[in-house]
């Protein structure tokens, strides 16, 4: 096959799911309620934990584990898009991207920080401060080193007389190993504080999906400007 070089893009998926629910209103005051709100919302997203989303919102366990499963097979296609991976094999690619997700995600660190209530309109805004993981920064100059030998590997014609699934599969396993040295043992970069507006609907109250993606957004440090590890 005529290899093409690779490259690592910040071109990440557009969400097309909903990854929360509405919650219902309890006797515990609405600073409280939204806080366990969203602090639940994120826990089901990232850690798989469910129980106060579970009370919260209504939902059935399976109905939680599927937002959990949802979320981290969204995530490992970022990772994958992000790294210029291809799924041509039979699946197990995208599931150790899948595993690296969970591990990447499970160590998300934020808390509610503030409640902030508008006594003329009675509406209320979160302070939520993330920490962003810095795995994918910590991991970027070997990565980018690795992209680099590995092009100048396809101009030397080294993957001329391979399939596209030999020379996807291991170009990702290169990527794969890279990572597991380091979604163990996380960092934080610093802190951010954003301002999440709870919407209030009758006796519910939910999140805007741009305000979650704003929030997932920072979850993971990544750089914004990337340099290209390869020409066109």
């Amino acid at each position: 096959m005529k290899s093409v070089l690779k490259k690592m893009t910040i071109a990440f998926m557009i969400c097309t799911m909903m990854f929360s629910l509405m919650g219902c209103s309890l006797f515990d005051s609405k600073a409280k309620v939204y806080s366990r709100y969203i602090v639940s919302l994120l826990d089901i997203n990232y850690k798989n934990v469910s129980k106060d989303y579970m009370t919260l919102t209504g939902v059935s366990q399976s109905d939680a584990e599927a937002v959990y499963v949802a979320n981290m097979d969204y995530q490992a296609h970022n990772l994958m898009n992000y790294y210029g991976v291809k799924e041509v094999d039979d699946g197990t690619i995208l599931s150790e991207f899948y595993y690296l997700a969970q591990t990447i995600f499970s160590n998300a660190k934020y808390e509610v920080t503030d409640v902030i209530e508008d006594k003329e309109t009675g509406s209320y805004t979160l302070e939520l401060t993330v920490y962003p993981l810095d795995t994918l920064e910590t991991t970027y100059d070997e990565v980018v080193e690795y992209i680099e030998n590995f092009n100048a590997r396809v101009d030397e014609g080294d993957y001329n007389d391979t399939t596209e699934v030999e020379y996807e599969t291991e170009f990702a396993e290169g990527i794969i190993k890279i990572l597991k040295g380091t979604v163990e043992n996380p960092g934080y970069m610093d802190p951010v504080v954003l301002e999440i507006p709870i919407q209030p609907s009758n006796d519910y109250y939910y999140i805007t999906d741009e305000d979650f993606l704003k929030i997932d957004k920072n979850i993971l440090y990544i750089r914004e400007n990337p340099a290209q590890a390869t020409a066109e």
